[in-house]
This record gives C-alpha cells, structure tokens and sequence, in this order.
C-alpha cells in the first residue's frame, strides 16, 4: 500500500512555514482531473492546521480551474478570530495558479446552546445491504472507487432501466483506514463523497450505457458540519441532483451515520461541459 492509497495520509499537508503547506494531487485522486472533494479536503485539512479551534461549522469553495497531477501549495490566513470561532481563508495554488479558494469557519468544542434534532432517521444495517461488486458483477469501476467500500441503496441504472429521480444513496467506508483521529482529515471524508457523487446523482435521470457524453466541474460548494464524523466507520450518503437547465447543474447531499444521526450537508453549483473527446 502507498501513502496516497490512505485518505489521512494523502491529505496530510506539510508545513512550508509562514501559513503555507505543501501538498500532492495524485492521478490515484483523480477522476477527469483532481477530484474537487479531494482538493478541498486538502484545504480543509490545512485550515484546522493553522486554526486554533478543534473542528470545522462550515466551509464555502470556489472552483477556480482544474488542477493537474502534481504537487501544489495550499496559503491560510486568518481573517477574523476569537475565543468560540475563527474565519479562515484557504487558497490551493499550483504553478502560480489558483485552483480553489475557500473560507472555513472553526468553533470550540464546549460551544453552550439550545439542543434539539428533529432529523433522525431509521437505516437498514450496512451489513444487510449488498456491495457495490455484488450488485454491479458486470461494470468496471474507476480507480477512484477502490478508495471506500461501496454497498449502494438507491445506485446509478442498470443496463436498460428506465429513468427515475435524480439520487443516489448508500452505505460508504473508506479504506484502508475507515476513519481518522484529526477531525478536519476526517470531515473530509464527507467532502469526498458529496462531490464525487453529486455528479453522478443525474445519472438516474439521464440512464445512459457508458460515460456520459458530459462532465461537469463544480463552480462553488457549501458545506455544514453539524456533528464531527469520527466516530462513523460507516457514512450513510444522500445526494441529489433536483434541476439541470441552461449548462448548470445543483446538488444537495447529506451524510449520516448508520444509526441515522445527520452528521453533514452540503450543496453545490456545477457547470456542464462537453466530455473531451467524446
């Protein structure tokens, strides 16, 4: 196994000094390009690096261009910080380029306020759900798939199914390791599936044999981090995609634990574009 195999040691950023850290955009966390969830896992991970508070409330990205497979650099800087939360603006830069920028908020963990849920929901055991392999015996995956086990609920059509509504949802656990102790490397584990399958979540609604004749980047990504994620081996995932007109495209996701306590949400902007050399 190598390090960019793990998802908490390929997203452990190296201090340059200064709010600076390098990082790498492997080919083995790529899909058309560096994954976008990939990417902001990196600055997420960079923002709790230079943040004096212990976990992520919320993060808001921007999708400046695509990046390519080779070292870059992620720049943090405090924009405003006290003694419950601090703003962070994170910017990933590659050849000079910026390819992302965000603005992460970070809060205490002894934060006092009202209590109340009104979002639980009963799910099925993962171990009773079928895998990915079982369900699919015949469809190739990406490489980019070997990162967790799949075992979907609601998964993109079968050869000849009719078209349906637009979500995708299912059990996911990353592996070799299912989670990590820092809770910024963590939380990125959320990041990675919501952007991943956003996309995919038009499938349903476009069911097609092979790739589709379209990719679409995302634009911009907001993300809640309502409970920390580490205690979850397995993260249930619900995501959408309820309207595409005019070369854009929405997602809303959701990521739960397998006792159905919603852990975190988030909804983003893509825009269409033809699928190279298709």
């Amino acid at each position: 196994m190598q390090a960019s195999d793990d998802f908490e040691q390929a997203t452990r950023p190296q201090p340059l000094g200064e709010g600076r850290w390098s990082v790498d955009l492997p080919e083995c966390w790529g899909l058309w390009s560096p994954a976008g969830g990939f990417i902001t896992a990196l600055a997420l991970r960079a923002a709790g690096e230079a943040s004096s508070l212990p976990r992520p409330a919320s993060m808001t990205c921007h999708f400046l261009r695509m990046g390519k497979y080779a070292p870059a650099e992620i720049r943090v800087e405090s924009v405003k910080a006290g003694k419950r939360s601090e703003l962070l603006r994170a910017e990933l830069i590659q050849e000079g380029k910026s390819l992302l920028l965000c603005h992460v908020w970070t809060v205490s963990d002894t934060l006092p306020g009202l209590v109340h849920d009104d979002t639980q929901e009963a799910l099925p055991d993962p171990a009773s759900v079928p895998t990915f392999e079982e369900q699919y015996p015949d469809e190739p995956s990406h490489p980019f798939f070997s990162h967790f086990e799949q075992r979907p609920i609601r998964g993109t059509p079968h050869k000849g199914e009719a078209a349906r509504d637009p979500e995708l949802t299912g059990f996911y656990r990353f592996t070799p390791r299912a989670m990590a102790e820092d809770a910024f490397a963590d939380a990125g584990r959320a990041i990675i599936l919501m952007d991943t399958f956003g996309w995919l979540a038009q499938y349903p609604a476009h069911p097609i044999d092979g790739p589709s004749p379209w990719i679409a980047p995302n634009i911009d990504y907001h993300y809640r981090f309502h409970r920390p994620t580490g205690h979850a081996d397995w993260l249930h995932m619900r995501v959408r995609a309820p309207v595409a007109e005019n070369g854009l495209m929405a997602t809303d996701g959701e990521i739960r634990d397998a006792a159905g306590r919603l852990l975190v949400t988030g909804s983003s902007q893509l825009m269409c574009l033809p699928r190279p050399g298709a």
